[in-house]
């Protein structure tokens, strides 16, 4: 009996010795000296052009292109750090696209095809909250990681034509989107108070819908929704951003 009641005091107070232990995993968001503190603002985003002119241009198996378009987008953001490490803000973005096609011809084997006179044209306009955590790398003052939970939606407009037969087909179309995703990504400190961004989404919930109209007759839409991990390339974004208080 003494030994069973011996037993169950070493166990108690195990137990107790454990629960009164501290694990750190040395991920604390709140050192003694914060990354980011509380009252800091920051500002910034990325942008980005490009425009191409193909003139009788030959890529693998197209030739004889014909075309000329642009892409452009501007990303701008503002948060407020609201605790140490902590912070709270606002994304948006504006991206355009155009893309004339004069010419254009298919070859493969005895396959031959051809398109002409095809026009596309569509604008987009996008919206977030977020909240972001600061992770720096121990005392670390230059370098940190970050994660971005992101929530809000886009509206895209959109029309394209083909008049290359004996009649002109022409589409347009109006897209809605919401999303909840999770960024993570890594920030560093080129001076006090500029520092370049990266991150990329590892995790998203997303529902699309569409609306469309072809030759001003025929209605369709469509929807779709996914959710999941996985590390999405096309969402890998590189800005700039400055610190103030």
């Amino acid at each position: 009996m003494r030994r069973i009641i011996f037993i169950f005091t070493l166990l108690f107070l195990g137990a107790l010795s454990a629960e009164a232990q501290h694990y750190d995993r040395g991920y604390e968001t709140v050192p003694s000296n914060p990354f980011v503190t509380k009252g800091t603002w920051t500002v910034g985003g990325t942008a980005k052009y490009s425009q191409h002119i193909n003139d009788g241009h030959s890529l693998l198996v197209i030739s004889n292109i014909n075309s000329t378009g642009y892409d452009i987008s501007v990303k701008p953001q503002l948060m407020y750090a609201f605790k140490d490490n902590l912070a709270v803000g606002l994304k948006f973005s504006y991206a355009r696209s155009m893309l004339d096609l004069a010419n254009a011809d298919l070859g493969i084997a005895s396959i031959e095809m051809n398109a002409s006179d095809c026009y596309q044209i569509q604008h987009k306009y996008s919206a977030y909250g977020v909240v972001r955590a600061y992770v720096p790398f121990g005392n670390s003052k230059r370098v940190a990681m970050f994660a971005d939970v992101q929530l809000g939606g886009s509206f895209k407009q959109g029309k394209a034509f083909n008049a290359g037969g004996e009649h002109v087909y022409g589409t347009y179309k109006e897209a809605f989107s919401l999303h909840l995703g999770v960024d993570p990504g890594l920030m560093v400190f080129l001076t006090d108070k500029l520092a370049l961004e990266m991150n990329i989404g590892v995790f998203g919930i997303d529902y699309r819908w569409e609306n469309q109209v072809r030759n001003q007759i025929e209605n369709g839409s469509s929807d779709s929704a996914s959710a999941g991990f996985m590390i999405n390339f096309l969402s890998l974004g590189v800005g700039i951003s400055y610190y103030f208080l």
